[in-house]
């Protein structure tokens, strides 16, 4: 008995593979949203394959099934329905290639699994659907009919009745024989396409499965006894992990006891992320670790982590939903009471993906109090937040340490923090290679020729003009000297991340002019550039010395002069892999590409977050000898100290101000130019409405029978129901104009040539236009077909705007309940449904910067077809790193409340309202469908 139930313990799917998962299928929905605006068509399911097949080539067919569901889920409640079944097209051809190559089958191989397991299934399921959807497959059949005899009739006037005569025939016999045509082209055609995938996969990506590294498991935490993690005592120990040739820490000794603040220091790479993790469960391999009993990793008076990120520390879409996350009977007035500790009083409905990054940080840590734990580790938790934000979390970890029930182990670079604390572990490198860094280069850059910037009246909006505007600043005023080094500084949310954007010109301001020497602003390796905050998303190749060469287009000599300016030896760091760099190497390493562009203006978003001391000191001299060399320089940085005998001036950016003076008023959003488009409106509207307080599963068995609808009884009268139905869905949803999408003009060019195209060969009635007649019976048909379509989209966009995101975990947690009762397990599928919604805003973002990396990085010579691709292979295979590091950090995350457990606490119940509308909408569908 306890081997049976050890061994279905051993197939459960583990946090770390959720969230992979869920990560992973976030970027092939992204995808195959896209499509519905980018006119990239077929080509969405390959390239939407490619996170699927990474994913089943690391992970096993269960996890990559789990992928599946997620990323059908995703794309369906921002995209609609086609996009779902792109997403499930990309999932399968994704997961079969990744399984071969995996398991190493030959083309013969995939061509028969295929053959057998996808194609025979498909096509039975495709020929039964059509069989039952009568009325829809003989309206699908006319259409293809009028398409064809226009077409027929455009080749037979340029010639080519020879061609067409050999056509004809064919495409008739396929209609009047559809139940042997449609199986046997879906065999056929499923059977090549799944082959065609594995060949294009082929290549490229077992070098992108090995960039990810091996995948990653959960730890094994020995737990046996009560859980008392206190006191604790590392005598000898050290950490080695396979295949690294040194440990990552040797022979550590330290106690730990309740009521003490711990620091734990040290430079990059020394390991002290890895002592944290033997604090919090890890068996070493070395030395030993004493405690009276269990470390109780997430689990109430047991341990408890908090990592550096805040953004991947927050599990729930709402702050009351995070804060019962595994912990689901907390009951709201114990949450306001951990709010109040941590200094979020007010914020328990607020949503999370509206916090600043100290608001999140402080969330996180009374996440971790839910649970009064004994220890709790911050993992350089204050690294990427103001100092406003750092003083408050400090004061939180001092309280805790002095009430005297918990201990505190710190881990930090901040020479400050770890003054305040009782006692200082200082961790050295002595047992590892320290040769890496250089830290007096003689080497010098040649002189460049410094830009002047001037600002005028600069005002940036997100969203401009939309329902979701957002006026960052306004009437912005500043000029630069060429040569000079400026700081500015502010507090998080005071816009000087988007200001480093709109200074490079990688946003265009919503008013006024950034100029350089007089002329628009204009981003490019030779004249503004700019580093992100986050330094990881600017290293688009593999290689250190590929990626500066790709960002630079320089030879190795340059590389080799970029690094030295670093204090990187590039004979030892040349040709490392840059995802085995440590935090600072990677920082260092995108400036050396950004230093061999030889810019005229360089701005740089927090050059010295997350540096360990030696390294500060390195970037603060290379900064040095950038403004020596005449470079204007602009460093946006909390870091106010270290960074002033460097700079010039100090500009401080505060809401409203610019060094105290107020700004101009912003123009207001209702006189702005909308920004709308297809790519910037799937979110939820701003404002309340009836609609947005409808129960969510009313708006989904809206959306799913508005569909069945179109299948069922494609005509003019369903036409007409539906639109009846998005009609009062947007009086309802209070929708204002200024959301509606510009449609793309090439979108607009296809609908018109297929209505053209169809008319041309279409039926009567008949009209004349300049001497070419029209057939205004398949005109209808079209215009019947895309008006299915729109309304489809449009359907999608309203239960976007309406339907807060966050509402959709606590719905799956409903449905996890119903599942049990029928003794389903559904758990894990809710779980990475709500991880993948959290991811989506960290995938946008990432995904905007890995566009803005490439745009910096653009030749000015025009690029071959084969330089392109290229490129966006190596952008594809970093949003897949980046998603599997996400997905890493976001398991940690559920590790640490305990692991897999409830999601969310339920969702609010259907009301009256809800009855009454599903009535009206079911039985006007019905009637349609009856009438039919």
């Amino acid at each position: 008995m306890t081997a049976r139930k050890n061994a279905r313990t051993g197939r459960r799917v583990t946090a770390v593979e959720i969230a992979e998962a869920a990560a992973l299928a976030d970027v092939a929905a992204a995808i195959c949203v896209l499509s519905r605006v980018l006119p990239i068509g077929g080509a969405a399911v390959l390239v939407g394959s490619v996170p699927f097949a990474i994913l089943a080539g690391r992970r096993r067919l269960r996890v990559s099934l789990l992928g599946a569901m997620t990323g059908w889920i995703v794309a369906f409640l921002f995209g609609g329905v086609t996009a779902a079944n792109l997403a499930g097209s990309a999932a399968i051809f994704g997961i079969l290639s990744g399984t071969a190559l995996r398991r190493g089958w030959k083309s013969p191989q995939v061509a028969l699994n295929t053959f057998l397991f996808i194609a025979i299934p498909s096509a039975a399921i495709a020929t039964g659907v059509i069989a039952l959807l009568h009325d829809y497959r003989e309206f699908m059949f006319t259409q293809i009919q009028n398409g064809w005899q226009g077409a027929e009739r455009v080749m037979n006037n340029a010639g080519l009745e020879g061609l067409t005569a050999v056509i004809d025939p064919v495409i008739n016999w396929c209609i009047d024989y559809w139940w042997i045509a449609i199986p046997a082209v879906g065999i056929v055609g499923v059977t090549v396409s799944g082959l065609a995938v594995y060949v294009v996969h082929r290549r490229p990506l077992p070098p992108m499965i090995a960039r990810l590294g091996a995948p990653h498991v959960e730890e094994k935490i020995g737990e046996t006894g009560p859980v008392r993690p206190l006191p604790m005592r590392l005598e000898g120990v050290g950490v080695q992990y396979p295949g690294a040739p040194v440990p990552a820490i040797w022979d550590v000794s330290m106690t730990l006891d309740a009521g003490e603040v711990v620091a734990v220091t040290g430079p990059n790479g020394v390991g002290k992320s890895t002592l944290a993790k033997v604090v919090a469960g890890r068996a070493p391999t070395s030395g030993t670790v004493s405690r009276p009993g269990a470390v109780g990793l997430g689990k109430p008076g047991g341990t408890a982590v908090i990592s550096q990120r805040p953004e991947t520390q927050v599990l729930g879409m709402v702050v009351a939903d995070d804060l019962a996350w595994g912990n689901h009977d907390l009951t709201e007035t114990q949450m306001n009471e951990l709010l109040d500790r941590v200094g979020l009083s007010g914020l328990l409905y607020r949503e999370t993906s509206t916090l600043s990054g100290g608001q999140l940080q402080r969330l996180a840590i009374a996440a971790a109090l839910s649970r009064e734990p004994a220890v709790l580790i911050s993992d350089e938790s204050t690294a990427m937040i103001d100092q406003e934000g750092r003083t408050s979390v400090i004061e939180v970890f001092r309280e805790l340490a002095d009430s005297g029930d918990t201990a505190i182990l710190q881990i930090t670079h901040d020479v400050g923090e770890a003054a305040l604390a009782d006692r200082e572990i200082a961790l050295d490198s002595s047992h590892r290679d320290v040769s890496t860094e250089l830290l007096n280069p003689s080497r010098r850059v040649g002189h460049i020729d410094g830009a002047n910037v001037t600002l005028y009246d600069v005002g940036y909006a997100h969203d401009a003009g939309t329902p979701w505007h957002n006026q960052i600043f306004s009437g912005l005023n500043l000029r630069i000297e060429a040569g000079s080094a400026v700081l500015i500084t502010g507090p998080n949310g005071a816009g000087k991340s988007t200001l480093a954007r709109v200074l490079t010109g990688l946003e265009k301001p919503t008013t006024g002019q950034v100029m350089l020497d007089g002329e628009p602003v204009r981003n490019g390796r030779r004249h503004a550039l700019l580093g992100f905050q986050y330094s990881r998303l600017q290293l688009v190749r593999s290689r250190v010395r590929s990626d500066i060469k790709d960002a630079a287009d320089v030879d190795d000599l340059a590389v080799n002069v970029a690094l030295i300016e670093l204090g990187l030896n590039p004979a030892v760091l040349g040709d490392a892999l840059v995802d085995q760099l440590s935090v600072g190497q990677q920082r260092r390493v995108a400036l050396a590409g950004l230093l061999a562009c030889k810019p005229r203006l360089l701005v740089l978003d927090e050059p010295l977050a997350g540096l360990d001391t030696p390294a500060r000191a390195a970037m603060v001299r290379a900064l040095n000898r950038v403004k020596a060399s005449g470079t204007t320089l602009v460093v946006i940085s909390h870091d106010i100290g270290e960074l002033a005998d460097l700079v010039d001036r100090t500009v401080v950016v505060d809401e409203g101000t610019v060094d105290g003076q107020p700004t101009r008023p912003a123009p207001d959003p209702a006189t702005v130019k909308s920004t709308a488009n297809l790519a910037n409106v799937v979110r939820t509207l701003p404002h309340s409405s009836p609609a947005r307080r409808l129960w969510v599963g009313t708006k989904l068995l809206v959306l799913a029978a508005v569909a069945v609808m179109f299948m069922l009884e494609p005509t003019w009268i369903s036409v007409g129901v539906g639109a009846g139905i998005a009609l009062g869905w947007t009086l309802l949803g209070r929708v204002p104009r200024a959301a509606m999408p510009r449609l793309p003009k090439w979108l607009i060019g296809i609908t018109l040539f297929g209505g053209l195209i169809t008319a041309l060969g279409g039926k009567d009635p008949y009209v004349t236009i300049a001497g070419v007649e029209l057939g205004l019976g398949g005109a209808i048909y079209w215009g019947i077909l895309i008006c299915m379509t729109v309304l489809s989209l449009y359907c999608a966009l309203l239960f976007c705007w309406t339907t807060p995101m966050v509402e959709i975990p606590s719905f799956a947690q409903r449905l996890v309940g119903w599942a049990e009762r029928l003794r389903i397990p559904a758990q894990s599928a809710a779980v990475s449904v709500a991880l993948a919604l959290r991811l989506c805003p960290f995938m946008i973002s990432d995904f905007r910067v890995l566009l803005q990396t490439m745009s910096q990085r653009k030749p000015e010579h025009r690029q071959s077809a084969a330089e392109q691709i290229n490129g966006w292979i190596n952008c594809l295979t970093v949003v897949c790193s980046l998603a599997v590091q996400n997905g890493r950090e976001l398991a940690a995350a559920v590790e640490a409340r305990g692991g897999i457990g409830s999601v969310a606490r339920s969702d609010r119940s259907p009301r009256l309202i809800d009855l009454l509308l599903l009535i009206v909408v079911i039985g006007s569908v019905g009637l349609v469908i009856a009438l039919g």
